[in-house]
């Protein structure tokens, strides 16, 4: 690329250049420089990358530009950052810490560690406080975040399918979306209403559509009464406080992992994530999931690219390598014979599960939450209408558990009346 045309971005990693495309992430430009490795985890210190790729999972926390623990996969390249890896006394690159597992080849139980005695267990509590942690403190002090108070009658938190439809039904006046771009995981093409949907819906919206805009917070702003909602939205470098009649959540879902040796390892990522990443990852993928999420998400990433070597509704015995370069399954699960393991080779391994429902904000005012199972989590308990233990509160979508166009309809009409 000629950087001369500012096709090329350069910005550095531990202080070595790296290019990076107009509008990437910083996960998505070190990817494409087959860097893998983002931060080392905070008991053992192990090598970690990016999982969900949404900014949910927290394995690829860097510091930029001085500023400790920002998820890489949400962070913009800018000319001239730098980005640090953090947890890494040793070397980020060498898994030094890994003679744990030939020292304490059992397991190590560091909750019980040297607690036999009271100087051991002192001298073993003080290394474990200084190898723990997220990174050093911030290398400068943060400028004040400016903040400012509005009012809305009906405030939509998420502008995906479920969103966009509630805050048409229900004419809102604020829509608050974390991305760029309204719409999720519409842009993924999984099935359903496509991004043409998502466009004109946005258009024929009426109200205030603030995109790049977090919701951190969600408050009963008086509990004297049936009361309303309060909302601290994080944008632009701003905390906005927006004090709401009612609120609907249509936050979606999260994408989660599948339990199995080496799962957390680089070279795993969320099937979703590598969709919406600007970049491949590899050429050959194993994907591992199961129902309709394994097999969309698998003809979707056929469609961005990737070879599949092989789509798996089994959960594999491990996954070798760092990053991942292969998978261990069962050859003969289920039957009457001893099981051989099969060696799956690949450039990386995709996890196509249903993405958790993100009830923590709806969960964090008294709404109700419970498991299920098919859902892989915790989906708000509503009624019909979305209508949640808190009077002033409605769910729509995955967090409800719901279809998210009619159950965002219905949500948003019961909020207007």
């Amino acid at each position: 690329m000629d950087r001369e045309n500012h096709d090329t971005i350069r910005f550095s990693l531990d202080g070595e250049a790296i290019d990076a495309h107009p509008g990437d992430t910083v996960a998505a430009a070190l990817l494409r420089a087959r860097i893998t490795t983002f931060t080392r985890s905070i008991k053992y210190h192990r090598p970690r990358g990016p999982f969900c790729l949404s900014g949910t999972c927290g394995q690829c926390l860097m510091r930029v530009d001085g500023v400790p623990s920002l998820p890489a996969c949400r962070v913009k390249v800018q000319e001239g950052m730098a980005c640090e890896r953090q947890n890494g006394p040793l070397g980020v690159e060498k898994d030094i810490f890994r003679a744990a597992d030939f020292v304490f080849g059992e397991g190590l139980d560091h909750h019980h560690l040297l607690t036999g005695s009271r100087v051991l267990g002192r001298v073993a509590l003080e290394i474990a406080r200084r190898l723990a942690g997220l990174g050093e403190l911030p290398s400068q002090v943060q400028p004040p975040v400016a903040g400012e108070l509005r009012t809305a009658r009906i405030a939509v938190i998420g502008a995906g399918r479920a969103g966009l439809a509630a805050a048409r039904a229900g004419g809102a006046d604020l829509l608050v979306e974390r991305e760029p771009r309204p719409g999720g995981s519409a842009w993924l093409r999984l099935g359903g209403p496509d991004p043409d949907w998502v466009a004109q819906q946005a258009r024929e919206f009426k109200g205030e559509l603030m995109l790049q805009a977090d919701c951190v917070g969600l408050y009963a702003n008086d509990t004297s009464r049936p009361g309303n909602g309060l909302l601290a939205v994080r944008s632009r470098g701003r905390l906005i406080g927006v004090v709401a009649e009612r609120v609907i959540v249509a936050t979606g879902g999260a994408s989660q992992p599948l339990p199995f040796p080496g799962c957390d390892r680089p070279g795993v990522y969320a099937a979703r994530g590598l969709l919406g990443l600007s970049t491949r990852v590899g050429e050959k993928l194993v994907v591992v999931g199961d129902g309709d999420e394994l097999r969309l998400c698998t003809a979707a990433l056929e469609r961005f690219g990737y070879t599949i070597v092989r789509a798996l509704d089994v959960q594999p015995v491990r996954a070798l390598g760092n990053p991942v370069r292969a998978v261990d399954v069962l050859a003969d699960e289920g039957r009457q014979v001893p099981s051989r393991i099969q060696r799956i080779r690949c450039d990386a391994v995709a996890i196509a599960l249903p993405p958790a429902p993100l009830h923590e904000l709806a969960s964090s005012v008294g709404a109700q939450a419970r498991w299920v199972a098919k859902l892989h989590g915790f989906p708000v308990q509503a009624d019909a209408d979305g209508r949640t233990a808190v009077p002033w509160l409605f769910v729509a979508g995955r967090v409800a558990g719901r279809e998210p166009v009619s159950s965002g309809e219905a949500a948003g009409r019961a909020a207007a009346s």
